[in-house]
Protein backbone atom coordinates (compact mmCIF):
# COMPACT_ATOMS: atom_id res chain seq x y z
CA UNK A 1 0.00 0.00 0.00
CA UNK A 2 2.80 2.41 0.88
CA UNK A 3 4.52 1.56 -2.40
CA UNK A 4 1.33 2.41 -4.30
CA UNK A 5 1.03 5.73 -2.47
CA UNK A 6 4.65 6.59 -3.24
CA UNK A 7 4.11 5.80 -6.92
CA UNK A 8 1.00 7.96 -7.22
CA UNK A 9 2.16 10.80 -4.96
CA UNK A 10 4.04 13.33 -7.09
CA UNK A 11 6.01 16.23 -5.58
CA UNK A 12 3.38 18.68 -6.78
CA UNK A 13 0.80 16.87 -4.62
CA UNK A 14 2.94 17.49 -1.55
CA UNK A 15 3.23 21.12 -2.60
CA UNK A 16 -0.56 21.47 -2.81
CA UNK A 17 -0.93 19.90 0.63
CA UNK A 18 1.63 22.37 1.96
CA UNK A 19 -0.28 25.29 0.43
CA UNK A 20 -3.53 24.09 2.04
CA UNK A 21 -1.83 23.91 5.44
CA UNK A 22 -0.29 27.34 4.91
CA UNK A 23 -3.68 28.77 3.88
CA UNK A 24 -5.18 27.51 7.14
CA UNK A 25 -2.27 29.09 9.05
CA UNK A 26 -2.73 32.43 7.28
CA UNK A 27 -6.45 32.56 7.99
CA UNK A 28 -5.94 31.66 11.64
CA UNK A 29 -3.44 34.52 12.01
CA UNK A 30 -5.42 37.25 10.23
CA UNK A 31 -6.88 40.04 12.30
CA UNK A 32 -10.64 40.18 11.85
CA UNK A 33 -11.41 43.77 12.74
CA UNK A 34 -11.58 46.83 10.51
CA UNK A 35 -8.06 48.09 11.18
CA UNK A 36 -4.67 47.60 9.57
CA UNK A 37 -5.97 47.92 5.99
CA UNK A 38 -4.02 49.92 3.44
CA UNK A 39 -5.78 53.18 2.55
CA UNK A 40 -5.67 52.56 -1.21
CA UNK A 41 -7.07 49.02 -0.79
CA UNK A 42 -9.84 50.34 1.45
CA UNK A 43 -10.74 52.88 -1.23
CA UNK A 44 -10.90 50.15 -3.89
CA UNK A 45 -13.23 48.04 -1.77
CA UNK A 46 -15.50 50.92 -0.80
CA UNK A 47 -15.74 52.12 -4.39
CA UNK A 48 -16.90 48.70 -5.55
CA UNK A 49 -19.27 48.23 -2.63
CA UNK A 50 -20.93 51.55 -3.44
CA UNK A 51 -21.31 50.70 -7.13
CA UNK A 52 -22.53 47.13 -6.62
CA UNK A 53 -25.21 48.17 -4.12
CA UNK A 54 -25.90 51.53 -5.83
CA UNK A 55 -25.41 53.43 -2.58
CA UNK A 56 -24.58 57.12 -2.42
CA UNK A 57 -21.17 57.33 -0.79
CA UNK A 58 -18.51 60.03 -0.36
CA UNK A 59 -15.77 57.69 -1.63
CA UNK A 60 -15.89 59.40 -5.02
CA UNK A 61 -14.27 62.42 -3.37
CA UNK A 62 -11.38 60.47 -1.84
CA UNK A 63 -9.19 60.29 -4.92
CA UNK A 64 -8.42 58.19 -7.97
CA UNK A 65 -8.38 54.47 -7.00
CA UNK A 66 -5.71 52.13 -8.29
CA UNK A 67 -6.57 49.32 -10.69
CA UNK A 68 -6.89 46.73 -7.96
CA UNK A 69 -10.50 47.85 -7.95
CA UNK A 70 -10.94 45.91 -11.19
CA UNK A 71 -9.62 42.71 -9.61
CA UNK A 72 -11.93 43.21 -6.64
CA UNK A 73 -15.09 43.40 -8.77
CA UNK A 74 -15.93 39.65 -8.80
CA UNK A 75 -15.06 39.46 -5.11
CA UNK A 76 -17.26 42.41 -4.17
CA UNK A 77 -20.20 41.13 -6.20
CA UNK A 78 -20.44 37.96 -4.10
CA UNK A 79 -19.01 39.01 -0.71
CA UNK A 80 -19.78 42.70 -0.53
CA UNK A 81 -18.73 44.31 2.74
CA UNK A 82 -16.56 41.35 3.79
CA UNK A 83 -12.97 42.15 4.69
CA UNK A 84 -12.13 38.48 5.44
CA UNK A 85 -13.12 37.59 1.88
CA UNK A 86 -10.80 40.29 0.55
CA UNK A 87 -7.95 38.95 2.68
CA UNK A 88 -8.49 35.39 1.48
CA UNK A 89 -8.58 36.68 -2.10
CA UNK A 90 -5.25 38.46 -1.58
CA UNK A 91 -3.83 35.30 -0.01
CA UNK A 92 -4.78 33.31 -3.11
CA UNK A 93 -3.15 35.97 -5.30
CA UNK A 94 0.02 35.60 -3.21
CA UNK A 95 0.03 31.80 -3.51
CA UNK A 96 -0.53 31.93 -7.26
CA UNK A 97 2.20 34.52 -7.62
CA UNK A 98 4.62 32.38 -5.60
CA UNK A 99 3.97 29.39 -7.85
CA UNK A 100 4.67 31.49 -10.92
CA UNK A 101 7.91 32.74 -9.38
CA UNK A 102 8.81 29.12 -8.66
CA UNK A 103 8.24 28.29 -12.32
CA UNK A 104 10.37 31.21 -13.49
CA UNK A 105 13.19 30.45 -11.07
CA UNK A 106 13.15 26.74 -11.94
CA UNK A 107 13.51 27.52 -15.64
CA UNK A 108 16.25 30.10 -15.13
CA UNK A 109 18.22 28.47 -12.30
CA UNK A 110 17.25 25.09 -10.86
CA UNK A 111 14.53 23.33 -8.90
CA UNK A 112 16.44 23.36 -5.59
CA UNK A 113 16.96 27.13 -5.40
CA UNK A 114 13.44 27.91 -6.61
CA UNK A 115 11.83 25.62 -4.02
CA UNK A 116 13.76 27.14 -1.12
CA UNK A 117 13.16 30.73 -2.25
CA UNK A 118 9.43 30.14 -2.78
CA UNK A 119 8.99 28.49 0.61
CA UNK A 120 10.86 31.22 2.46
CA UNK A 121 8.81 33.87 0.69
CA UNK A 122 5.49 32.28 1.64
CA UNK A 123 6.37 31.83 5.32
CA UNK A 124 8.02 35.24 5.63
CA UNK A 125 6.35 37.56 8.18
CA UNK A 126 6.22 40.38 5.63
CA UNK A 127 4.12 38.19 3.29
CA UNK A 128 1.59 37.60 6.05
CA UNK A 129 1.58 41.29 6.96
CA UNK A 130 1.00 42.44 3.38
CA UNK A 131 -1.75 39.88 2.85
CA UNK A 132 -3.49 40.89 6.06
CA UNK A 133 -3.32 44.57 5.05
CA UNK A 134 -4.41 43.88 1.43
CA UNK A 135 -1.03 45.38 0.63
CA UNK A 136 0.26 46.70 -2.66
CA UNK A 137 3.37 44.51 -2.54
CA UNK A 138 1.46 41.29 -3.24
CA UNK A 139 -0.16 42.71 -6.35
CA UNK A 140 3.08 44.29 -7.56
CA UNK A 141 4.86 40.94 -7.42
CA UNK A 142 1.95 39.40 -9.29
CA UNK A 143 2.09 42.08 -12.00
CA UNK A 144 5.84 41.61 -12.44
CA UNK A 145 5.73 37.86 -12.96
CA UNK A 146 2.67 38.01 -15.25
CA UNK A 147 4.39 40.68 -17.32
CA UNK A 148 7.57 38.58 -17.52
CA UNK A 149 5.66 35.60 -18.93
CA UNK A 150 3.81 37.84 -21.40
CA UNK A 151 7.12 39.35 -22.47
CA UNK A 152 8.48 35.91 -23.28
CA UNK A 153 5.38 35.10 -25.32
CA UNK A 154 5.75 38.37 -27.21
CA UNK A 155 9.38 37.61 -28.04
CA UNK A 156 8.43 34.15 -29.28
CA UNK A 157 5.47 35.35 -31.37
CA UNK A 158 5.99 35.92 -35.09
CA UNK A 159 3.14 38.41 -35.35
CA UNK A 160 3.82 42.13 -35.10
CA UNK A 161 0.94 42.82 -32.66
CA UNK A 162 -0.32 39.63 -31.03
CA UNK A 163 -3.08 39.64 -28.43
CA UNK A 164 -0.44 39.42 -25.69
CA UNK A 165 0.65 42.91 -26.70
CA UNK A 166 -2.56 44.54 -25.48
CA UNK A 167 -2.65 42.44 -22.33
CA UNK A 168 0.89 43.58 -21.59
CA UNK A 169 -0.25 47.20 -21.81
CA UNK A 170 -3.01 46.50 -19.26
CA UNK A 171 -0.56 44.85 -16.87
CA UNK A 172 1.76 47.85 -17.23
CA UNK A 173 -0.97 50.34 -16.34
CA UNK A 174 -2.04 48.13 -13.45
CA UNK A 175 1.47 48.07 -11.97
CA UNK A 176 2.07 51.80 -12.40
CA UNK A 177 -1.24 52.61 -10.71
CA UNK A 178 -0.24 50.74 -7.55
CA UNK A 179 3.03 52.27 -6.42
CA UNK A 180 6.12 54.12 -7.70
CA UNK A 181 7.81 50.71 -7.83
CA UNK A 182 5.38 49.85 -10.60
CA UNK A 183 7.50 52.04 -12.87
CA UNK A 184 10.05 49.22 -12.80
CA UNK A 185 7.81 47.21 -15.14
CA UNK A 186 7.81 49.61 -18.13
CA UNK A 187 11.45 50.50 -17.48
CA UNK A 188 12.48 46.83 -17.61
CA UNK A 189 10.48 46.18 -20.77
CA UNK A 190 11.81 49.28 -22.50
CA UNK A 191 15.34 48.25 -21.54
CA UNK A 192 14.82 44.75 -22.91
CA UNK A 193 13.16 45.77 -26.16
CA UNK A 194 15.73 48.50 -26.81
CA UNK A 195 18.30 45.76 -27.50
CA UNK A 196 15.97 43.73 -29.72
CA UNK A 197 17.64 43.33 -33.13
CA UNK A 198 15.48 40.78 -34.96
CA UNK A 199 12.03 42.36 -34.58
CA UNK A 200 12.69 46.10 -34.69
CA UNK A 201 9.13 46.98 -35.72
CA UNK A 202 7.64 45.04 -32.82
CA UNK A 203 10.19 46.54 -30.45
CA UNK A 204 9.30 50.06 -31.58
CA UNK A 205 5.60 49.42 -30.98
CA UNK A 206 6.28 47.98 -27.53
CA UNK A 207 8.47 50.89 -26.42
CA UNK A 208 5.95 53.49 -27.63
CA UNK A 209 3.06 51.61 -25.98
CA UNK A 210 4.90 51.38 -22.65
CA UNK A 211 5.72 55.09 -22.68
CA UNK A 212 2.15 56.15 -23.52
CA UNK A 213 0.53 53.76 -21.02
CA UNK A 214 2.88 54.91 -18.28
CA UNK A 215 2.30 58.58 -19.07
CA UNK A 216 -1.49 58.20 -18.93
CA UNK A 217 -1.42 56.35 -15.63
CA UNK A 218 1.05 58.82 -14.11
CA UNK A 219 -1.36 61.61 -15.05
CA UNK A 220 -4.26 59.82 -13.35
CA UNK A 221 -2.44 58.51 -10.29
CA UNK A 222 0.38 61.00 -9.72
CA UNK A 223 1.03 61.14 -6.00
CA UNK A 224 -0.29 57.57 -5.64
CA UNK A 225 -3.04 58.37 -3.17
CA UNK A 226 -3.46 55.80 -0.42
CA UNK A 227 0.10 54.51 -0.10
CA UNK A 228 1.33 53.76 3.39
CA UNK A 229 3.56 56.46 4.83
CA UNK A 230 7.24 55.99 4.06
CA UNK A 231 9.54 55.05 6.92
CA UNK A 232 12.00 57.68 8.11
CA UNK A 233 14.74 55.03 8.14
CA UNK A 234 14.56 52.40 5.36
CA UNK A 235 16.84 50.09 7.33
CA UNK A 236 14.43 50.03 10.26
CA UNK A 237 11.48 48.97 8.15
CA UNK A 238 13.56 46.37 6.28
CA UNK A 239 13.87 44.48 9.55
CA UNK A 240 10.13 43.73 9.33
CA UNK A 241 10.89 41.26 6.53
CA UNK A 242 12.29 38.90 9.15
CA UNK A 243 10.99 39.94 12.57
CA UNK A 244 7.46 40.88 11.54
CA UNK A 245 5.06 43.65 12.47
CA UNK A 246 6.48 46.77 14.19
CA UNK A 247 3.67 46.36 16.73
CA UNK A 248 5.52 43.32 18.09
CA UNK A 249 9.13 44.48 18.26
CA UNK A 250 11.11 47.61 19.26
CA UNK A 251 11.40 50.44 16.78
CA UNK A 252 15.22 50.52 16.84
CA UNK A 253 15.77 47.36 14.77
CA UNK A 254 17.88 48.95 12.06
CA UNK A 255 20.71 46.46 12.71
CA UNK A 256 18.62 43.58 11.40
CA UNK A 257 17.50 45.79 8.54
CA UNK A 258 21.15 46.45 7.69
CA UNK A 259 21.74 42.68 7.40
CA UNK A 260 18.72 42.31 5.08
CA UNK A 261 19.90 45.28 3.00
CA UNK A 262 23.41 43.85 2.69
CA UNK A 263 22.06 40.48 1.56
CA UNK A 264 19.76 42.08 -1.00
CA UNK A 265 22.39 44.43 -2.39
CA UNK A 266 24.93 41.62 -2.64
CA UNK A 267 22.41 39.41 -4.48
CA UNK A 268 21.50 42.19 -6.93
CA UNK A 269 25.09 43.21 -7.68
CA UNK A 270 26.29 39.62 -8.07
CA UNK A 271 23.39 38.76 -10.37
CA UNK A 272 23.99 41.82 -12.55
CA UNK A 273 27.69 40.99 -12.86
CA UNK A 274 27.29 37.26 -13.53
CA UNK A 275 24.31 37.51 -15.89
CA UNK A 276 24.98 40.95 -17.38
CA UNK A 277 24.72 39.56 -20.91
CA UNK A 278 21.60 37.52 -20.19
CA UNK A 279 19.34 39.64 -18.02
CA UNK A 280 15.70 38.69 -18.44
CA UNK A 281 12.75 41.01 -17.82
CA UNK A 282 11.91 39.42 -14.44
CA UNK A 283 15.37 40.07 -13.05
CA UNK A 284 15.30 43.65 -14.31
CA UNK A 285 11.87 44.31 -12.78
CA UNK A 286 12.92 43.02 -9.37
CA UNK A 287 16.15 45.01 -9.51
CA UNK A 288 14.59 48.28 -10.66
CA UNK A 289 11.69 48.03 -8.18
CA UNK A 290 14.07 47.40 -5.28
CA UNK A 291 15.99 50.55 -6.20
CA UNK A 292 12.94 52.75 -6.88
CA UNK A 293 11.28 51.61 -3.66
CA UNK A 294 13.99 53.24 -1.57
CA UNK A 295 12.38 56.59 -2.44
CA UNK A 296 9.22 55.47 -0.63
CA UNK A 297 10.24 52.80 1.87
CA UNK A 298 7.01 51.17 3.02
CA UNK A 299 6.05 47.55 3.64
CA UNK A 300 5.23 46.99 -0.04
CA UNK A 301 8.87 47.77 -0.81
CA UNK A 302 10.03 45.46 1.99
CA UNK A 303 8.09 42.55 0.43
CA UNK A 304 9.46 43.23 -3.06
CA UNK A 305 13.00 43.66 -1.75
CA UNK A 306 12.79 40.43 0.26
CA UNK A 307 11.47 38.52 -2.77
CA UNK A 308 14.34 39.95 -4.82
CA UNK A 309 16.83 38.86 -2.17
CA UNK A 310 15.46 35.31 -2.05
CA UNK A 311 15.03 34.58 -5.75
CA UNK A 312 18.27 36.23 -6.86
CA UNK A 313 20.32 35.30 -3.80
CA UNK A 314 19.41 31.65 -3.23
CA UNK A 315 21.02 30.34 -6.47
CA UNK A 316 24.14 32.36 -5.64
CA UNK A 317 24.25 30.98 -2.10
CA UNK A 318 24.09 27.41 -3.44
CA UNK A 319 26.90 28.12 -5.90
CA UNK A 320 28.99 29.68 -3.14
CA UNK A 321 28.44 26.69 -0.86
CA UNK A 322 29.51 24.31 -3.64
CA UNK A 323 32.74 26.23 -4.21
CA UNK A 324 33.87 26.62 -0.61
CA UNK A 325 32.46 23.35 0.76
CA UNK A 326 33.93 19.88 0.87
CA UNK A 327 32.50 16.66 -0.51
CA UNK A 328 29.31 15.21 0.90
CA UNK A 329 25.89 16.66 1.64
CA UNK A 330 27.17 18.54 4.69
CA UNK A 331 29.96 20.23 2.80
CA UNK A 332 27.97 20.97 -0.38
CA UNK A 333 24.78 22.19 1.31
CA UNK A 334 25.72 22.86 4.93
CA UNK A 335 25.77 26.66 4.65
CA UNK A 336 22.53 26.69 2.65
CA UNK A 337 20.72 24.46 5.14
CA UNK A 338 21.87 26.57 8.09
CA UNK A 339 20.62 29.79 6.46
CA UNK A 340 17.28 28.23 5.48
CA UNK A 341 16.72 26.73 8.94
CA UNK A 342 17.54 29.99 10.72
CA UNK A 343 15.23 32.04 8.49
CA UNK A 344 12.44 29.46 8.71
CA UNK A 345 12.71 29.25 12.51
CA UNK A 346 12.55 33.02 12.90
CA UNK A 347 9.62 33.24 10.48
CA UNK A 348 7.59 30.56 12.28
CA UNK A 349 8.26 32.12 15.68
CA UNK A 350 7.27 35.57 14.44
CA UNK A 351 4.14 34.24 12.74
CA UNK A 352 3.00 32.60 15.97
CA UNK A 353 3.28 35.96 17.74
CA UNK A 354 1.36 37.72 14.95
CA UNK A 355 -1.87 36.29 16.34
CA UNK A 356 -1.41 38.56 19.38
CA UNK A 357 -2.17 41.59 17.21
CA UNK A 358 -5.77 40.51 16.77
CA UNK A 359 -6.13 38.91 20.19
CA UNK A 360 -4.83 41.97 22.06
CA UNK A 361 -6.37 44.42 19.55
CA UNK A 362 -3.04 46.12 18.93
CA UNK A 363 -3.17 49.11 16.61
CA UNK A 364 -0.73 51.35 14.81
CA UNK A 365 -0.56 55.04 15.67
CA UNK A 366 -2.83 55.88 12.75
CA UNK A 367 -5.35 53.19 13.66
CA UNK A 368 -5.42 54.52 17.23
CA UNK A 369 -6.60 57.87 15.87
CA UNK A 370 -9.21 56.15 13.70
CA UNK A 371 -10.41 54.08 16.65
CA UNK A 372 -11.23 57.30 18.53
CA UNK A 373 -13.51 58.30 15.65
CA UNK A 374 -15.05 54.83 15.64
CA UNK A 375 -15.88 55.16 19.31
CA UNK A 376 -17.37 58.61 18.70
CA UNK A 377 -19.47 57.22 15.84
CA UNK A 378 -20.92 54.54 18.13
CA UNK A 379 -21.91 57.17 20.68
CA UNK A 380 -23.43 59.58 18.14
CA UNK A 381 -26.61 59.38 16.12
CA UNK A 382 -26.32 59.16 12.35
CA UNK A 383 -27.42 62.74 11.71
CA UNK A 384 -24.92 64.15 14.22
CA UNK A 385 -21.74 62.56 12.93
CA UNK A 386 -19.81 63.66 9.86
CA UNK A 387 -16.06 63.25 10.04
CA UNK A 388 -13.26 64.66 7.93
CA UNK A 389 -10.20 62.45 8.04
CA UNK A 390 -6.70 62.33 6.63
CA UNK A 391 -7.41 58.63 6.02
CA UNK A 392 -11.05 58.75 4.84
CA UNK A 393 -11.33 55.23 3.38
CA UNK A 394 -9.86 53.50 6.43
CA UNK A 395 -11.96 55.70 8.71
CA UNK A 396 -15.13 54.87 6.79
CA UNK A 397 -14.40 51.15 7.13
CA UNK A 398 -13.92 51.48 10.88
CA UNK A 399 -16.82 53.83 11.63
CA UNK A 400 -19.34 52.69 9.00
CA UNK A 401 -20.45 56.32 8.89
CA UNK A 402 -20.07 59.25 6.50
CA UNK A 403 -16.47 60.40 6.20
CA UNK A 404 -15.01 63.09 3.95
CA UNK A 405 -11.43 63.98 3.02
CA UNK A 406 -9.80 66.83 4.90
CA UNK A 407 -10.81 70.29 3.74
CA UNK A 408 -8.08 72.36 2.06
CA UNK A 409 -6.37 75.00 4.17
CA UNK A 410 -7.64 78.51 3.63
CA UNK A 411 -6.28 81.90 4.72
CA UNK A 412 -9.82 83.32 4.73
CA UNK A 413 -11.11 81.99 8.05
CA UNK A 414 -14.72 82.98 7.44
CA UNK A 415 -14.74 81.05 4.17
CA UNK A 416 -12.99 78.10 5.82
CA UNK A 417 -15.51 78.02 8.68
CA UNK A 418 -18.39 78.12 6.21
CA UNK A 419 -17.04 75.17 4.22
CA UNK A 420 -16.63 72.93 7.29
CA UNK A 421 -19.92 73.94 8.93
CA UNK A 422 -21.44 70.45 8.79
CA UNK A 423 -18.32 68.57 9.91
CA UNK A 424 -18.56 67.33 13.50
CA UNK A 425 -15.22 65.51 13.84
CA UNK A 426 -11.78 66.00 12.31
CA UNK A 427 -8.80 63.63 12.43
CA UNK A 428 -5.34 64.28 11.01
CA UNK A 429 -1.66 64.34 11.88
CA UNK A 430 -0.61 67.95 12.55
CA UNK A 431 3.07 66.93 12.73
CA UNK A 432 3.19 66.38 8.98
CA UNK A 433 4.54 69.33 7.03
CA UNK A 434 1.66 69.11 4.56
CA UNK A 435 -0.86 69.56 7.40
CA UNK A 436 0.72 72.57 9.13
CA UNK A 437 -1.53 75.12 7.41
CA UNK A 438 -4.64 73.10 8.21
CA UNK A 439 -3.53 72.80 11.83
CA UNK A 440 -3.26 76.59 12.03
CA UNK A 441 -6.78 76.92 10.60
CA UNK A 442 -8.27 74.67 13.27
CA UNK A 443 -6.18 76.33 15.97
CA UNK A 444 -7.91 79.57 15.06
CA UNK A 445 -11.24 77.77 15.58
CA UNK A 446 -10.32 76.38 19.00
CA UNK A 447 -13.49 77.82 20.49
CA UNK A 448 -15.56 75.71 18.07
CA UNK A 449 -13.51 72.50 17.72
CA UNK A 450 -12.23 70.95 20.93
CA UNK A 451 -9.40 68.43 21.10
CA UNK A 452 -10.68 65.09 22.40
CA UNK A 453 -7.57 63.02 21.60
CA UNK A 454 -3.93 63.94 21.07
CA UNK A 455 -1.80 60.85 20.47
CA UNK A 456 1.38 60.08 18.49
CA UNK A 457 -0.63 59.22 15.37
CA UNK A 458 -2.48 62.50 15.22
CA UNK A 459 -5.24 64.59 16.75
CA UNK A 460 -9.03 64.22 16.87
CA UNK A 461 -11.16 67.36 17.08
CA UNK A 462 -14.85 67.48 17.94
CA UNK A 463 -17.27 70.28 17.33
CA UNK A 464 -18.81 71.66 20.48
CA UNK A 465 -22.39 70.62 21.19
CA UNK A 466 -23.77 74.14 20.80
CA UNK A 467 -22.19 74.62 17.40
CA UNK A 468 -23.34 71.19 16.27
CA UNK A 469 -26.91 72.02 17.25
CA UNK A 470 -26.75 75.33 15.36
CA UNK A 471 -25.49 73.69 12.18
CA UNK A 472 -28.32 71.21 12.38
CA UNK A 473 -26.05 68.22 11.79
CA UNK A 474 -26.85 68.44 8.09
CA UNK A 475 -24.58 66.53 5.77
CA UNK A 476 -24.89 64.40 2.64
CA UNK A 477 -26.78 61.15 3.02
CA UNK A 478 -24.03 58.61 2.36
CA UNK A 479 -23.88 55.17 3.85
CA UNK A 480 -21.64 52.16 3.58
CA UNK A 481 -23.06 48.80 2.46
CA UNK A 482 -24.39 46.37 5.05
CA UNK A 483 -21.65 44.51 6.84
CA UNK A 484 -21.43 40.82 6.03
CA UNK A 485 -17.95 39.85 7.21
CA UNK A 486 -16.37 38.90 10.51
CA UNK A 487 -15.11 42.40 11.17
CA UNK A 488 -16.17 44.38 14.16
Amino acid sequence: MLATIRENLAPRHLGLVGLCILAWAYMSLFRYDSYGIEEAAALDLLMNWSIVHQIASPVAFFGMPDLRAILFIPLDMHWVGSLPAAKVFTMLILFGTALMYYKWSEERYDNEASMMATTLLLIAPISLMQTDALGTGVYLLCAFVVSAFLDRLLHESERASPSWFFLQILVCTFAVSLHPMGLALPLALIWRWSFEKEHRNKARKMIIAMILATAVMLFLRWGWYGMDAAAANPLAILADAIIGSPLLHPANSWGIGLVVADLGIAAIIATLLIHRRNLDSMTLMLTFSSIIGVTHADHAWVLVFWATTLFLGMPLLIQLNERIGWRGITGQRGLVLICVMVLASIAMSTARNYKNIGRLELKSDTDMVISVLAREAEESSTDKFLAASQWPARTLLATRRDVLPLPPANKDMSDFAAKIRGITHVAFNPQLKTQHDLARNFAALSDTYKTIALIPGGVVLKKSAADTHQSGGQHPNAHTPPHSGKTK
